[in-house]
């Protein structure tokens, strides 16, 4: 029976309010639990190379330039990452398109009565571990040649871990988030990420991840019997601006000159030193990837929100910085880039994220602030009381709490300086409500 949009689309919404919405990872009872359904489902994770990728910072980037490459190669590329930024669906996404509502549901249906007969209900299960167990079935029904497949959280208990032996493990750099849930100390966590280290892999990561999370990673391989490419890599940026930069890199395993990427920021250089790593490790692999495709893919990226430009008059820049590393990378980058522009800020946080650390360093460049408060309820920074913190720790700078993004957006453009700039910062959340404005 033919079904019109609308009855999908309302199919589609009850569908995602029926999903259990806590987050259960770090649960150690998951991932098994998961892996008894995939292979229920009969391992549609092996119709695929699969390329894992953990991290704390630049997974999403990391992810983007490699789908791209190979989409320029001429695979067939499915990509699951998260958090998604405007819609949920755009967190499962094969050949740059985001899944159908129809396909979400007919994956879904796919999968229920499997795991009725495992004797489970629907509602045992997160909707990340429903997201990531419906992209791997959807991929296997697109015939994806690859599928690059981003851990939401940690490793360890990450429902991502559900999935056998991938073609290439690849970690970004490991730094400090969510130590409530991955623990406390660098080594901790980073012994958390390794754990989706598999014998039958290849493990790929920075050669200046910090000493003692190389040490981890260097373990954990051992114990696996896999081997762990982190070649020592020269790179000089030639040429940047708010939309791209201009690289050589060179290492042991490649030589590259000019690399065009469409992606700004210098802390992008060490995400893509990671990606002509994997590009070179799987070109041992006997994969075709040639440098035309390289080279293409790398000014094909679409990746929303790390420091994108939505508006050129004035000039209005967006970056999901939201812990200290990521807002490390684009206050850097700020000062390349900013320097003769006086910049506004909209910002607006989380409150179990190290606020105090990401002021400090965005506060120096600060002109004007405009504070706001994320949608998010439970978890939502008031914007008067980051105001308020703002205002101790950098008394000089002027700041003003906004009740909402449309009067935050208002404000800025209205107070904005002749050579002024307006960068909207911090929690996903402030992205998305910036997003729903343009659109």
């Amino acid at each position: 029976m033919a079904m019109n949009q609308n009855t999908v689309h309302d199919m589609y919404v009850q569908l995602i309010d029926q999903f259990n919405q806590a987050r259960l990872v770090g649960d150690n009872n998951r991932v098994p639990l998961l892996r008894k359904i995939v292979a229920a489902l009969d391992d549609p994770d092996q119709h695929y190379h699969v390329i894992h990728i953990a991290g704390t910072n630049g997974k999403g980037s990391t992810g983007a330039m490699l789908s791209a490459i190979l989409e320029a190669q001429g695979y067939q590329v499915g990509r699951f990452n998260s958090p998604a930024i405007l819609n949920d669906r755009e967190q499962i996404q094969f050949n740059h398109q985001w899944i159908t509502e129809a396909a979400f549901i007919d994956s879904y249906n796919e999968i229920k009565p499997v795991v009725k007969r495992l004797g489970m209900a629907t509602t045992d299960i997160s909707i990340f571990e429903w997201q990531f167990l419906i992209s791997l079935i959807w991929y296997r029904n697109q015939r994806a040649d690859y599928v690059i497949l981003e851990a939401g959280l940690g490793g360890l208990t990450d429902a991502t871990n559900a999935i056998s032996a991938p073609q290439l493990t690849v970690f970004t750099k490991i730094a400090m988030d969510h130590m409530q849930i991955l623990g406390d100390t660098l080594t901790k966590i980073a012994t958390q990420k390794s754990k989706i280290i598999k014998s039958g892999t290849s493990v790929v990561t920075l050669y200046d991840q910090k000493p003692e999370v190389f040490k981890v990673l260097q373990n954990e391989a051992q114990n696996q019997g896999v081997s762990l490419t982190a070649p020592k890599t020269e790179a000089a940026v030639l040429a940047r601006s708010f939309t791209g930069m201009t690289v050589d890199l060179h290492s042991d395993l490649f030589n590259w000159s000019a690399l065009k990427l469409n992606l700004a920021g210098d802390f992008q250089v060490q995400n893509l030193t990671l990606v002509l790593t994997a590009v070179a490790v799987l070109k041992r692999h006997h994969v075709r990837i040639t440098d035309e495709a390289l080279r293409a893919g790398l000014q094909q990226i679409q990746l929303p929100d790390r420091l994108t430009v939505i508006s050129q008059h004035p000039l209005i820049v967006v970056d999901v910085a939201h812990n200290p590393d990521g807002m490390t990378a684009l206050t850097n980058s700020l000062k390349r880039l900013a320097e003769q522009y006086s910049l506004t800020w909209v910002v607006g946080f989380l409150a179990d994220k190290a606020v105090t650390p990401m002021l400090q360093l965005l506060l120096p460049l600060a002109n004007h602030v405009l504070t706001v408060t994320p949608d998010n309820p439970k978890r939502a920074l008031p914007g008067d009381e980051l105001a308020s913190q703002i205002r101790i720790l950098s008394p000089e700078v002027d700041v003003q709490m906004m009740s909402s993004m449309p009067q935050a957006m208002q404000t800025a453009r209205e107070t904005l300086p002749q050579n002024g700039m307006i960068v909207v910062a911090g929690s996903f959340y402030v992205a998305r409500e910036l997003a729903a404005m343009e659109g």
